[in-house]
């Protein structure tokens, strides 16, 4: 009952300081910052611009642009083909002339190509005109690895919607820890507290609930605006409210070591700095290295992402409940850590 007071006391509190009006309105701000600064496609893929001076020889040669297995662009004249690389620096052009018997094949590079990507494209275009794509068949292929057959590709700018999860709806809860305990250490309301029959894991637990709530909230407005409702909510928010919960209690074991918020600014840093490390596996495909795994916000971040794009796997139901065993005994660290010091005063 008392816990039920307390957290309806530190709702009323948050929404006095803006804590709900601040969440929503990040919320906003990463939603039109994904949709209108951070492009959906960074491709730096080599664009080929492909002109055939004898419509004959390209029917000939399969080379239509509407039937074409190829991804090619197509110029009508040497002019336009001269345009569309000028639009693109990593463009590179390509001419057949000649006629069905001895067609010849003119290369047409920027200038800044390296010795060995000529050298390749001169091979896959000898090897096209060869038929040699046509001889790699399903038979002589080997996938070292299961491929699923439809994998959706996540553009760019929505692929960041698992970070902004966990550094806002997750870590956010870090800051407004520090904010809250140095606030209330400013006025002894904790030594106030600790002479009523209220316990300590109550107060603390209060607070760690609010910010699940916040969490919750931002996690809710977020995810509908950028992927509507394709996302596994339930599972999303499962984590979100296990992450939110892990790093308030972390927080809460950092927050009393400190005197104020000044002092604290070093160990705020550190924690976020390293809670955000495994944003490294996320971007670089194959980089997950031990001391990555083993940083509780590795399985989250990644718990994040099969729950919001579940096309591409699943919520690997044991990283989520080490996290929530990991989350319950940093909790008990921290009444443990409040109960100490306020034997010590």
């Amino acid at each position: 009952m008392r816990l039920f007071t307390n957290t309806l006391k530190e709702i009323k509190l948050g929404w006095r300081s803006h804590f709900f009006l601040l969440t929503v309105g990040l919320a906003g701000a990463y939603f039109l910052l994904m949709t209108f600064l951070i492009p959906e496609d960074l491709s730096t893929d080599t664009q080929l611009v492909l002109m055939v001076e004898q419509e004959e020889l390209a029917t000939t040669m399969g080379l239509i642009e509407e039937d074409t297995e190829i991804s090619l662009s197509f110029a009508k004249d040497r002019e336009e083909l001269d345009k569309m690389m000028n639009r693109n620096f990593n463009s590179i052009g390509i001419v057949i002339g000649g006629d069905r018997s001895y067609p010849s094949v003119e290369l047409v590079f920027q200038g800044h190509e390296t010795a060995e990507t000529r050298e390749f494209l001169k091979l896959l275009v000898s090897s096209y005109l060869a038929g040699s794509f046509n001889s790699i068949s399903d038979s002589n292929v080997e996938y070292l690895q299961e491929i699923q057959e439809t994998r959706a590709e996540i553009p760019l700018n929505k692929s960041f919607l698992p970070v902004f999860l966990m550094f806002e709806a997750v870590m956010m809860g870090m800051i407004m820890v520090f904010a809250m305990i140095f606030s209330e250490k400013s006025q002894s309301t904790l030594h106030a507290y600790s002479v009523t029959p209220g316990k300590i894991w109550e107060y603390l637990g209060a607070k760690v609930i609010l910010l699940v709530i916040l969490g919750v909230i931002f996690t809710l407005i977020l995810t509908p605006l950028t992927v509507g409702l394709k996302a596994s909510f339930l599972p999303l928010i499962v984590v979100v409210a296990v992450g939110s919960f892990l790093s308030s209690s972390v927080s809460l074991i950092a927050a009393s070591f400190y005197k104020n918020l000044s002092q604290s600014m070093a160990a705020m840093l550190a924690l976020t700095v390293v809670f955000s490390l495994p944003m490294l596996s996320y971007f670089l495909d194959g980089f997950s290295p031990w001391y990555l795994r083993v940083l509780p916000t590795y399985p989250i971040l990644f718990s994040l992402k099969a729950a919001v794009f579940p096309e591409l796997g699943y919520v690997e139901t044991s990283g989520v409940v080490l996290v929530t065993i990991e989350a319950v005994a940093a909790f008990l660290i921290a009444v443990t850590t409040y109960k100490l010091r306020l034997r010590k005063v």
